[in-house]
């Protein structure tokens, strides 16, 4: 893609303006009505994205890995930049389609608030250690819902918690919204590029086929992001929806995602049980909370500080967390009535 003239990429990207607005989301549905929640008036998915960004979840990120936890570092994305980064894309996206921006920037504040310490490999570690099919998208939803407010929850409306339940995995459906559609494209445009600059900044060298490709949609991760943008455009103008999986720059992309997942793994800590076990064993053994819970809720941050601490881990040094503060907000019997599953029917 890199190839088009600028004057051509914007000829084509000013061609595909409003080309979705028919199919803009205008309703809404909340669990609770403004006579239960009286913040709850005004459009609605502006009140979403302002009681996610005002969350504990939200403030947690910014102590969560995005491609690596490197504190001394602050030019490499954590969780809360990234998700600002999808944001901005979600923005530009929606709004060039003709969509409903408001509700694409709730579901993309929210769609990584149940990510855990260390990312995948956290993630990973608790579907083995607590023998349960666990994954940050449902962890999200049980944070907005039974987390997040001392128990009560956000409040969100069906359609930003759907969103932030399908951004990824296998949980695409036909029957989410357009601007659903439109944050699971950002997440993946966001964090391709942006994290193969953080691979620079790491001083990883690259395998030579993935940066042909990387090179291929543009020479930096700007260029890169519009050229993609400008294809994405391109193919759901194309297909009467939000789309990008026909067209030849969404079968490289794909490529691209296939050849960024192998490099993962060479540059990142994979066995996170030796910094994870202490912690899950101990929550285990007092009976705080359900130790797989403590971990989700626990930043990358807290769980350096908990093992690097000389001391043996006991009660207040976990109290002592932001997750203490959780833990004091709940009865004993509430934190274990919370199961990991989801509810999205309301």
């Amino acid at each position: 893609m890199r190839n088009i003239s600028d004057k051509d990429l914007l000829s084509r990207y000013t061609a595909t303006s409003g080309a979705l607005s028919e199919l803009k989301s205008t309703e809404s549905r909340r669990k609770r009505t403004c006579k239960f929640d009286f913040q709850a008036v005004g459009d609605p998915f502006v009140r979403d994205l302002s009681v996610i960004l005002s969350s504990k979840a939200y403030r947690r990120m910014g102590e969560k890995n995005q491609v690596a936890s490197s504190p001394h570092l602050p030019h490499v994305r954590n969780r809360a930049t990234h998700s600002a980064e999808v944001m901005a894309h979600s923005v530009r996206l929606s709004e060039h389609l003709g969509l409903n921006t408001n509700l694409a920037l709730a579901i993309g504040a929210g769609h990584d608030i149940g990510h855990v310490p260390f990312g995948h490999q956290g993630e990973h570690y608790i579907q083995e250690k607590a023998k349960i099919p666990f994954s940050h998208e449902i962890m999200g939803v049980i944070i907005a819902q039974n987390i997040e407010r001392k128990g009560v929850g956000l409040n969100l409306t069906f359609e930003t918690l759907e969103g932030m339940y399908r951004h990824s995995g296998s949980n695409a459906s036909s029957v989410m919204t357009q601007e659903a559609w439109v944050v699971r494209y950002a997440d993946k445009i966001a964090f391709l590029f942006a994290d193969y600059n953080d691979f620079r900044r790491l001083n990883w060298i690259c395998n030579s086929e993935l940066s042909e490709y990387m090179n291929w949609f543009g020479m930096n991760q700007r260029d890169r992001t519009f050229r993609t943008m400008v294809a994405l455009c391109e193919e759901s103008y194309t297909s009467g929806f939000v789309s990008f999986e026909s067209s030849e720059p969404a079968k490289k992309f794909k490529k691209l995602r296939g050849l960024m997942y192998e490099e993962y793994v060479k540059i990142v800590e994979q066995d996170v049980s030796r910094f994870l076990d202490p912690i899950y064993d101990f929550l285990d053994k007092s009976k705080l909370l359900p130790p797989w819970l403590g971990i989700a809720l626990l930043t990358d941050e807290e769980v350096r500080k908990l093992i690097s601490d000389h001391r043996m881990l006991n009660s207040k040094s976990i109290m002592d967390t932001g997750l203490g503060e959780m833990i004091r907000s709940f009865s004993k019997d509430e934190l274990w009535n919370i199961a990991f599953e989801l509810n999205l029917d309301w």
